[in-house]
């Protein structure tokens, strides 16, 4: 590329305003007049806030980030309002392009708010990292814990200042900061995974504004679900306890009339329970009926005697008195009360790189134009619980394409609260997926069909994949963990792909070849995976690349799929 005679930053502000909640769009203008930006390193910057109601601590998901937010983004020319990119399942490509494609986790999780190991899956229930607990189990249970939390810095509890209290006072408050939520506004910046901003492609081009006749984004947020999850009570072996059913709720060790104190010996901070003050929760025991409601007055951390440094909680019940039960048993239990996770964004800036190319260059592009970029469409499927073979088709008709890559969303998990299907997707061994085989033009590819569990093909279903990224010009740098048990399952998302044209001059016309994968499987998905839970009803979504092509001149402006 040419070296450019100047370069600045300009931040644009959305149309439609400042601040934006789940579910609405965000509208930013870029007028001809900046001439040409520098896809790469332009980006959406915006300050997000926790505003829970229930003050219930939250985080990002931990593998897409603060893209989590964008659900579609959708590109149209200014000048005469035709749709040249539309980017459904924004977030979920970005969870997967983060875990296979980003090697430097602590830059990703200063910029994007990623957790510190990007993967999906936890193979082995080795307890060696802190933050496997924003991820899920390979038997499909949700690991969650808030060690570590203050490094999302999204849901910081404050710790206090206390070293230690032998006694327990519902109207002691000589900390008051302990236990107090700190749901403080945090700015990321995340890139523009696009096409028309050279995003994909291997080699770089400039972005011409002027001859689009300007550019119209929208940004279309998630909603709640989709970009926090919650984040439940961790142990000093860093396993959890999820503080949302009275099943898997907190034991509570002590009870009076108007207290309640919960002793937990392996916990030796207050923030970690995730518990701040002002929560709602809820009491109750294994007899049906005897749940209480109360709120969360006062954070104590102490020793009661022991030496030992204990995480103390004092709860007092909202309107009166507890109950009194003076030898509870161990079923007696804690729980939060039910409040749907909920953000806020502030701050929404669109921030592009003006570039000013060479006199000669201005020149050539100006006569007539030929914008090739490589982006993606969505096709989904539905893969029933109860089959053992499925053909799945997908109806592109792009004629220049570039590859297939398939995702599973377990329907059954895909609003987990705490790890989402629809970020973790599902690996072979929990869809018990074990043929893999392309039809694409009345071929087969390969010519026998591969099983991609771990044991068998898992390499070929891997080498696979990383062909499938390097024709849309991306470099896989990671594929999952390898380390102890993990190097025989999944770690990253799942994918199965097939590559169809290699390099920037070859493409696939999909237009008369009615691509189909043909699936193979040694159970129904209502069967229970290796002691786990059975995955139901799958939704497949087929991310089907291709190059596309708009053609400018001074008269007109035409897009070519």
């Amino acid at each position: 590329m040419s070296v450019a005679e100047n370069s600045k930053f300009i931040a644009l502000v959305a149309d439609n305003g400042t601040e934006f909640i789940a579910e609405q769009k965000a509208i930013f203008t870029v007028q001809p007049d900046i001439g040409f930006v520098k896809g790469r390193d332009s980006y959406l910057s915006f300050d997000m806030l926790n505003t829970d109601s229930n003050s219930r601590v939250n985080a990002l998901h931990a593998t897409a980030g603060a893209s989590a937010v964008i659900d579609r983004m959708d590109i149209f020319s200014l000048a005469n309002g035709q749709l040249l990119e539309s980017l459904t399942n924004y977030n979920l490509w970005s969870s997967i392009e983060n875990q296979y494609c980003r090697e430097d986790d602590a830059h990703s999780l200063v910029k994007e708010g990623t957790a510190p190991n990007l993967r999906s899956y936890n193979a082995s229930t080795g307890k060696t990292d802190k933050l496997n607990t924003l991820v899920r189990q390979n038997e499909g249970t949700a690991l969650r814990t808030t060690r570590d939390l203050n490094a999302m810095n999204l849901s910081v509890i404050s710790g206090g200042s206390q070293t230690g209290q032998a006694t327990y006072d519902a109207t002691d408050d000589s900390d008051p900061e302990m236990g107090a939520k700190k749901f403080t506004a945090r700015k990321f910046c995340i890139p523009l995974r696009s096409g028309i901003f050279s995003h994909f492609g291997v080699s770089e081009k400039l972005t011409p504004i002027l001859l689009f006749g300007g550019l119209r984004l929208e940004f279309t947020f998630a909603q709640n679900d989709r970009v926090l999850q919650r984040i439940g009570v961790a142990n000093s072996d860093d396993t959890s306890r999820e503080a949302s059913s009275f099943a898997t709720g907190i034991a509570v060790d002590d009870i009076t009339a108007n207290t309640l104190v919960t002793i937990t010996n392996d916990i030796s901070n207050p923030e970690e329970l995730g518990i701040v003050r002002g929560a709602k929760m809820i009491v109750g025991g294994s007899v049906a009926g005897n749940n209480q409601s109360f709120t969360v007055q006062n954070l104590h951390r102490g020793d009661a005697g022991t030496g030992v440094p204990n995480a103390k909680v004092v709860l007092v019940k909202t309107g009166g008195n507890f109950t009194a039960n003076a030898t509870p048993s161990g079923g007696i239990k804690i729980w939060f009360d039910t409040s749907e996770p909920t953000y806020k964004l502030k701050n929404l800036e669109l921030k592009v790189l003006q570039v000013v190319p060479p006199k000669a260059m201005m020149k050539s592009i100006i006569k007539e134009s030929q914008f090739d970029y490589i982006s993606w469409d969505c096709f989904l499927d539905n893969l029933p619980q109860s089959s053992l073979s499925h053909q799945s088709e997908i109806t592109s008709v792009a004629s220049a394409g570039k590859c297939i890559m398939t995702h599973y969303i377990g329907v059954a998990n895909e609003h987990d609260a705490y790890a989402s299907s629809y970020y973790c997707g599902e690996p072979p061994h929990n869809t018990f997926l074990n043929s893999v085989q392309y039809f694409i033009n009345n071929k087969l590819y390969p010519l026998k069909p591969y099983n991609p569990q771990a044991k068998n093909d898992k390499v070929v279903n891997l080498n696979e994949v990383i062909k499938s990224f390097q024709t849309i010009g991306l470099e896989v740098k990671r594929l999952g963990d390898g380390r102890g048990g993990n190097l025989n399952d999944y770690t990253n998302t799942y994918l199965h792909a097939r590559e169809l044209a290699r390099g920037d001059q070859f493409v696939y016309n999909l237009k008369d070849a009615e691509p189909q994968i043909r699936l193979g499987f040694s159970a129904e998905r209502n069967a229970t995976p290796n002691g786990g839970t059975a995955v139901g009803n799958c939704r497949m979504v087929h991310f089907v690349w291709s190059v596309k092509t708009i053609m400018v001149n001074k008269d007109n402006l035409q897009l070519i799929l």
